[in-house]
């Protein structure tokens, strides 16, 4: 049987066991004698615990049989012996039965413990990854069998032994491996292993084996944390080995296989813009030579089915990118506005609302951008405003991209992210193909004749609001670089006047609406909860406004301009950027009554206090029911731009 490495290296070896009890029962047995003849009927008794305890830690089946014994022992030197006491034989009967019963309890915790660890060495045993474990000195306590099968390394040779023993069957030498970095916080992993990563509690790292394998190396991830006790202090540690060779040989293959395929698709590629470069050309002279209007016409189809030989030459181009580079975190406002250079959306007003959003995908997102901005570009789609915003719930984030066109019909919406040719859809399977590489999914949920409305839905895991929960703030350090947006023309009567632009403000920039908000209130902002839109003249903010995340709903307040530049506008511009921006949600607010018509012309409605959600409602708790008594009116705008 496998000795218990696992937990306790240090009893005795079981052969000691039996003379160790022997001789402590003969002792105590001796003393006790000895005392009871002396007249003395306390105190050494309770030296028969120690061989009672001993017996039921290192024998459970035997522990409550052994406590008898004694029981039995015990009684029949002190009746033998013992002082002639009144109520003796009570006396020796209440010892007798409290040996048996300790006897019992501690053969019962022992057994117990002994199942557990039983089970814990054999779920070490079996587990398909090849594990060790060492305690707080070095020395091996667990050996696996899959260990045994990796390194050809038996537990027979490793259980018990320190020193760095461990670490021959892989390196061939006594050295330091990841498992001992991770005990010894003076130690830096990195110093041995440069690729470690720590994730969560445990260190991981993958090494190069060059012995393994009959010499033809092999390619070790492993993974090392440190095992503690019930108060948390540091016990060992425990390191699995996991082979990934197939793994890394198979992804060789495959860049090996995509660069072969990228050098021959370049090639295509090339040969197909030289044959379109000459196609062109013959296509040039065609208009020149002949003024036939049906050659003219002919001409022009020839020149048309070019043209979308071209674009799918660009399309193949940017496939050949996909996935090549590993996700990462991407601003939105920035992916966004950057795609809408690209398109270069002439005479259409476009506006990304996304300033601290951030989501982990692939690096040409742009591109998705690109693909949904063309079906607004495309003429005929009566399009003049773009906007992008963003929605949260409780299934992640959802980026949203609308536009006021004719939208697409309903039956071209099933095939409008597969390979096709036709308008509708081109380009967006190149866009859901991006998407998917990171678990991101993209429909389109428009209503023909109003607009589309493409969503691309993001897992909660894969994305983060700048300046929340640890999250960086800004841009690169610098707020400034998120665009602002002219919302309506420049006063008639002020020609020259700066004209005014208005943004979202980022995390680092919300003392900016604090300042402004000292006349109103004190009123400050929270990253956390806040969404803050704010107008400015070069770089001076004159008016805000703020939309609040409740629990239970969302909240517009602290809409206010300083006195030196109220009735230009200012607010106007700030409450419909907050409009735009946030209207995936219904909106609740307090409004002030003189200010109601004001709101009206954006959408809210007069509501009942009742209808107000109860974590909004309760910020007027002091009103006692009686919001017309201090002046407010709840509104609300429903949801929908």
């Amino acid at each position: 049987m496998i000795p218990h490495y696992l937990f306790d290296n240090t009893q005795p070896p079981r052969r000691n066991r039996f003379w160790i009890l022997t001789g402590l029962t003969v002792l105590v047995t001796a003393v006790n004698y000895i005392a009871l003849s002396q007249g003395i009927s306390v105190v050494f008794s309770q030296f028969f615990y120690l061989p009672i305890i001993l017996t039921g830690y290192w024998y459970p089946r035997r522990g409550v049989v052994f406590s008898a014994c004694i029981a039995i022992v015990y009684a029949a030197i002190a009746l033998a012996a013992g002082p002639q006491e009144t109520l003796l034989g009570f006396t020796v009967m209440a010892r007798c039965i409290i040996f048996i019963m300790v006897g019992a309890v501690v053969s019962y915790l022992s057994s117990s413990l002994r199942i557990s660890e039983q089970q814990l060495h054999e779920i070490i045993e079996f587990l398909p990854d090849p594990t060790f474990a060492i305690d707080r000195d070095g020395r091996v306590i667990a050996w696996n069998r899959a260990i045994e099968d990796l390194t050809g390394t038996g537990k027979e040779d490793m259980l018990g032994r320190g020193d760095h023993a461990y670490a021959i069957p892989f390196y061939g030498n006594r050295r330091p491996i990841l498992v001992d970095m991770i005990l010894d916080p003076e130690k830096n992993p990195e110093e041995i292993y440069p690729g470690v990563r720590k994730e969560a509690k445990a260190y991981s790292s993958e090494v190069f084996i060059p012995h393994f394998h009959e010499g033809k190396g092999a390619h070790l991830r492993i993974s090392a944390t440190v095992l503690t006790d019930a108060d948390g202090k540091i016990t060992g540690g425990i390191e699995v080995i996991r082979d990934i060779t197939p793994e890394v040989m198979l992804q060789s293959a495959l860049q090996t296989t995509g660069s072969r395929l990228n050098i021959l698709a370049g090639i295509v590629r090339n040969d197909i813009a030289k044959k379109l470069a000459v196609l062109y050309g013959h296509l040039s002279i065609g208009v020149m030579k002949f003024n036939d209007p049906d050659v003219l016409t002919f001409i022009a189809n020839i020149q048309d089915s070019a043209n979308a030989i071209q674009r799918q030459v660009e399309i193949s181009r940017e496939f050949r990118d996909i996935g090549t580079t590993p996700p990462v975190w991407i601003p939105v406002l920035q992916a966004s506005t950057a795609a809408a250079e690209r398109s270069e959306l002439k005479n259409i007003t476009f506006r990304s609302w996304t300033a601290r959003l951030e989501i982990f995908t692939d690096p040409h997102i742009p591109t998705v951008f690109y693909h949904i901005f063309e079906n607004s570009r495309k003429d005929g789609k009566g399009a003049d405003r773009v906007v992008v915003t963003y929605h949260i719930n409780t299934r992640g984030c959802t980026i949203i991209v609308e536009d006021n066109g004719k939208g697409i019909p309903e039956a071209a919406k099933s095939s409008l992210f597969t390979q096709r040719s036709e308008t509708y859809g081109c380009g967006l399977f190149l866009a859901h193909e991006i998407l998917i590489l990171t678990g991101v999914g993209i429909r389109e949920t428009g209503i023909p004749g109003k607009g589309i409305r493409f969503e691309i839905l993001v897992p909660p895991e894969g994305y983060r609001i700048r300046g929340v929960g640890g999250i960086p703030s800004g841009v690169a350090g610098n707020p400034l670089l998120s665009p602002g947006y002219v919302m309506g023309k420049g006063l008639p009567s002020e020609p020259d006047a700066i004209v005014p632009v208005v943004r979202e403000l980022e995390a680092e920039e919300f003392s900016v609406a604090d300042e402004v908000w000292k006349e109103y209130h004190d009123t400050t902002g929270d990253p956390a909860t806040d969404r803050i839109f704010a107008v400015f003249l070069d770089d001076r903010a004159v008016s805000v406004a703020r939309c609040r995340r409740h629990t239970d709903g969302m909240e517009v307040d602290g809409i206010f301009t300083p006195a030196l530049y109220r009735k230009k506008g200012y607010s106007h511009i700030a409450v419909s950027a907050l409009v735009e921006a946030c209207h995936n949600d219904d909106l609740y607010m307090h409004a002030i009554r003189s200010l109601i018509p004001f709101y009206q012309t954006y959408g809210f409605e007069i509501i009942p206090e009742r209808d107000l959600p109860p974590t909004i409602r309760e910020r007027y708790v002091w009103a006692a029911g009686n919001l017309e008594g201090a002046d407010v009116q709840p509104m609300r705008r429903k949801a929908g731009i």
